[in-house]
């Protein structure tokens, strides 16, 4: 990858505001889209990755995310990349990176995947890929690369509805058995829906214009796999993603993120008619320590093992009586772009929204690291008290 100077050199020869690049057509449908690959860079996107395969949605995605591009040196936003995906009718959780070089097939996008390349073949699945690039007349070349696991197979269904239209949704796990459908309307409680792989489920919730975020989820004992996520207009044209323009790099103040972050946490909950939540300092220290161990090992996790068994075990031992915690974490460039992912999953967003949660603590703790922009880590407690608020523990009196 070239460096910051290329960068600033460059930075001239981006195409003027409001300009876009050409971008696939979409079919109104959510649903996957096997293709072939149609040039040399794309056949070696697919033939690098084992499992790989092309998708049609997932490029249309990269290209929209390309298309974007203002500035070569700005991170892609979380909020533009899950709006690409749900244009593109993409059903599937996606990841994205980018690269500016010389113009040759970036091979390090290689390393980036290895993670869930190992996944998907310990689950014997296949890894949707796609690529867009744009060249300027100098050879230099800026590349948007998405990939994601293939989880299970999903029937086509509408990506617009009329109001009040029910909907058909049928999943095909591997696995199957039960899975979780977490509904997130535009306005309203966040919904969790009992569903079975190979069966359909009819819903009849569309009651409302607007975006709607639907989640597929598969619990396996502790952990909830993210089998689709996607988006439903009801009445309502796509929303467009915003340009993603000029920015200076700057190091984030971990401090001023939790307040911001709570501040938007208050905003959330009053735009979905929920009561304010109260600051519960007391989990502050414990929230800010669970952030720096993601921070420092790089994980974005609830328990890490051999680090850190969490924030509900390290809290059951030092206060009592036993809250119940709603928890939430995430890593991103910046607090808002940490908010979006979260407020884009329909389970997270869930535990935000919790309607007997009386108190809330926000965490951050920023990253290590020296040779590049460090990142937000952060971790919100959502804290319900049944008991009473806790008290520390008193090691002395015991």
């Amino acid at each position: 990858m070239r460096g910051p100077t290329l960068l600033a050199v460059l930075a001239a020869c981006h195409r003027p505001p409001g300009g876009r690049y050409d971008v696939p057509v979409r079919e109104a449908e959510v649903r996957y889209r096997p293709g072939e690959p149609s040039d040399e860079a794309e056949r070696a996107l697919v033939s690098s990755v084992p499992g790989g395969q092309w998708d049609v949605g997932l490029a249309a995605s990269a290209s929209e995310l390309l298309s974007l591009s203002l500035d070569p040196a700005v991170a892609l936003d979380p909020h533009a990349q899950s709006l690409a995906l749900a244009r593109a009718g993409f059903p599937a959780q996606a990841r994205f990176t980018r690269f500016w070089n010389g113009g040759a097939y970036p091979s390090e996008v290689d390393a980036m995947l290895a993670a869930d390349v190992a996944l998907a073949a310990e689950n014997h699945e296949k890894i949707d890929v796609a690529l867009a690039r744009r060249t300027w007349a100098d050879g230099t070349t800026l590349w948007v690369i998405g990939w994601a696991r293939h989880v299970a197979s999903i029937d086509p269904i509408p990506r617009a509805l009329a109001i009040d239209t029910p909907l058909a949704l049928r999943v095909d796990h591997p696995k199957g058995g039960p899975l979780h459908l977490v509904l997130a309307p535009p306005m309203g409680p966040v919904e969790d829906l009992d569903m079975t792989s190979g069966v359909s489920r009819w819903i009849d919730r569309f009651h409302v214009p607007g975006p709607y975020r639907l989640e597929v989820l598969r619990t396996d004992g502790p952990v909830a796999e993210v089998v689709f996520l996607f988006t439903l207009w009801v009445d309502t044209p796509p929303e467009e993603p915003a340009l993603l323009g000029e920015s200076m790099t700057t190091v984030a103040d971990p401090v001023a993120a939790e307040s911001d972050l709570f501040e938007r946490l208050e905003a959330l909950r009053r735009a979905r008619g929920l009561g304010p939540v109260q600051r519960f300092d007391a989990f502050l220290p414990v929230t800010r320590e669970h952030s720096a161990y993601m921070a420092s090992s790089g994980v974005v996790a609830h328990q890490i093992a051999g680090v850190t068994d969490g924030v509900a075990a390290r809290i059951q031992g030092a206060f009592h009586p036993r809250p119940v915690l709603h928890e939430d974490v995430a890593a991103a460039a910046s607090a808002a772009s940490a908010a979006s992912l979260v407020e884009d999953s329909p389970a997270h967003l869930q535990n935000l929204l919790c309607e007997t949660c009386t108190h809330a603590v926000v965490g951050v703790a920023l990253e290590p690291v020296l040779d590049r922009a460090p990142r937000l880590f952060v971790t919100w407690e959502l804290v319900e008290f049944p008991n009473g608020p806790s008290q520390p523990v008193d090691h002395y009196n015991r």
